[in-house]
C-alpha cells in the first residue's frame, strides 16, 4: 500500500508527463518536426498551469512530417503501440508515460483536416500557430484557443464523435473564456 497523498500522486505523475512533453519536444525540434500539444495539456499550457490531472498527452503534426517524426522517437527509446490506423495518428509510451502524435494537411483555403475517421474535423485557420502557451515557466507549442475550441465543439456533430464528457464541456467554457479574455 502506497503512502502518498492524492497530493502526492498528482504531483508525481504530472511531473512525469511534463518531463516527457520537454523530452518529446525537444527530439522532434532536433528531427525538425513541429508539434503542437492539444487536449487537456493543451489547455494547461494555454492557461499557463496544471489545471487537473491528465490521462495522455497529444500533439498535432503535420503529416507530411509524421514518418520522420516517429522514427525520431523510436530512436531515442519511446515504443510505438500499433494502436491506431497509422495514417490518423501514432500512440507511444516512454518510460511509463502515454502519449500520441495525430496529423493533420494543411488545404488551400487555410484551414486544416485530418483523414480517416475524423476527415470530416475542421481547424481554423489560425490553429498551429508560433505563439506558445507556458508550461512549467517554458515556453510550449500548443494548438491555439480557437482550434482546440473548434475540436471540442464539432467533436459531437463528427460521423465517429460522441457526446461530451463533463470535463469536455467544462473546457469549452474555459476556452471560450479564454477566447473573450486572452491571459496576458
Amino acid at each position: 500500500m502506497s503512502s502518498e497523498t492524492p497530493a502526492e500522486t498528482f504531483y508525481r505523475r504530472g511531473r512525469a508527463q511534463l518531463v516527457s512533453i520537454y523530452a518529446v519536444l525537444e527530439v522532434l525540434r532536433r528531427a525538425a518536426v513541429a508539434a503542437w500539444l492539444f487536449g487537456g495539456w493543451g489547455l494547461d499550457a494555454r492557461i499557463g498551469r496544471i489545471t487537473r490531472e491528465h490521462g495522455d498527452i497529444e500533439f498535432w503534426v503535420e503529416r507530411s512530417d509524421g514518418e520522420r517524426g516517429t522514427a525520431a522517437l523510436v530512436e531515442e527509446g519511446a515504443v510505438l503501440l500499433e494502436t491506431q490506423p497509422p495514417e490518423e495518428s501514432r500512440e507511444f509510451t516512454w518510460n511509463g508515460v502515454a502519449f500520441s502524435t495525430a496529423y493533420f494537411d494543411a488545404h488551400p483555403d487555410g484551414t486544416f483536416r485530418t483523414q480517416g475517421r475524423w476527415s470530416d474535423w475542421v481547424f481554423p485557420a489560425d490553429s498551429f500557430s508560433d505563439f506558445p502557451g507556458v508550461l512549467g515557466g517554458h515556453a510550449i507549442p500548443a494548438m491555439s484557443v480557437a482550434g482546440m475550441l473548434a475540436m471540442k465543439e464539432q467533436f459531437p456533430k463528427l460521423r465517429n464523435g460522441r457526446s461530451w464528457r463533463p470535463k469536455d464541456v467544462h473546457d469549452i467554457a474555459t476556452l471560450r473564456e479564454l477566447l473573450a479574455h486572452p491571459p496576458e
